[in-house]
């Protein structure tokens, strides 16, 4: 198991050395000039100014140079500063993450609560009213992109219940019911693509697991069907789900951009949104290493998973 974590550990050193390659140079052949937009709001600037502030930034360097100080920055803990505010993004990313964290636990928590047993009941009531009743429900879920269904649920929620989204961030410890307020649709609106897609696969799996011999085999010696299913069925079933779930991770952390963007939440999704419009290179750099780091991490805690699932599983 060791062994196996550190081959892993090694290995995703090229895919974040990668992943930084591609957003660097990303950045640097966007269209526009952060400092050009950034001056621009100061009125008349010479371009003495200009090239004054572009070497106290570093920005005058070889890019490979640039490259080069920006890694050591991310290995130190020490991301730097943002061109457009000033501010220290370790200090912008302490206040996003927190809220990037909450919206996506919270939307992977309802789409599994949705998905799993509706699934099940699927594929335990199959060609009945509420197999078909969760078939539309998922293909429904796939169909519908995040930014019009948020759009929709924020216009209907006005229209029908005076719900109006609040602009910022209400902590959880500060006050739970407020936040429950502000979190709980963009929540719902993120989870119901998640919940399409593992509704169709839980489903798809416990069918072919309730088709095994060893079911027949319980079948027949007269257990009773929660039993069958729950303790039997269930356990083998969601390892393929348990694989989609983790590739999906990546798809409910890019979510976050449009809906923090349509509910106001100031969260990173918002933040990367933002920096892009402005050209931060070092805030979009930071949060797209960020979250590559962590689908490192996740991708590696799906597979670990397996072997809690499956005893069958072992690494070598």
């Amino acid at each position: 198991m060791y062994k196996y974590i550190l081959r892993r550990l090694f290995l995703a050193v090229p895919v974040l050395v990668l992943s930084s390659l591609i957003v660097f140079s990303l950045m640097r052949v966007m269209p526009g000039d952060a400092l050009t937009a950034l001056m621009g709001e100061s009125g008349n600037v010479s371009a003495k100014d200009l090239k004054k502030l572009r070497a106290d930034l570093g920005l005058d360097l070889p890019y490979y140079q640039q490259y080069f100080i920006w890694v050591r920055q991310m290995v130190t803990f020490d991301p730097g500063y943002s061109i457009f505010t000033n501010e220290p993004i370790a200090v912008a990313l302490t206040k996003a993450i927190p809220v990037t964290v909450e919206l996506a636990v919270l939307a992977m928590i309802l789409g599994l609560v949705i998905a799993v047993p509706i699934g099940i009941i699927s594929a335990t009531r199959q060609d009945k009213a509420s197999d078909y009743v969760g078939r539309m429900l998922a293909i429904s879920g796939l169909s519908l992109p995040d930014f019009w269904l948020g759009t929709l649920v924020i216009t209907f929620a006005a229209i029908w219940i005076g719900w109006i989204p609040k602009i910022g961030y209400v902590s959880l410890w500060e006050s739970p019911w407020q936040n429950i307020q502000q979190f709980l649709l963009p929540a719902a609106v993120l989870g119901f693509r998640l919940s399409a897609a593992t509704m169709r696969m839980t489903r798809s799996t416990v069918l072919e697991v309730l088709r095994e011999d060893y079911v027949r085999t319980a079948w027949a010696k007269g257990l009773g069907e929660r039993i069958i299913v729950y303790k039997h069925a269930l356990k083998n079933a969601l390892i393929p789900v348990i694989t989609l779930v983790g590739g999906q991770l990546g798809t409910l952390l890019a979510g976050t951009v449009i809906v923090e963007t349509i509910f106001a939440l100031p969260g990173m999704g918002r933040l990367t949104v933002e920096a892009i419009l402005f050209r931060d290179y070092p805030v979009v750099q930071t949060n797209v290493m960020l979250v590559a780091f962590a689908l490192v991490t996740l991708n590696l805690l799906v597979d670990l998973t397996y072997a809690w699932l499956d005893p069958r599983i072992r690494y070598q």
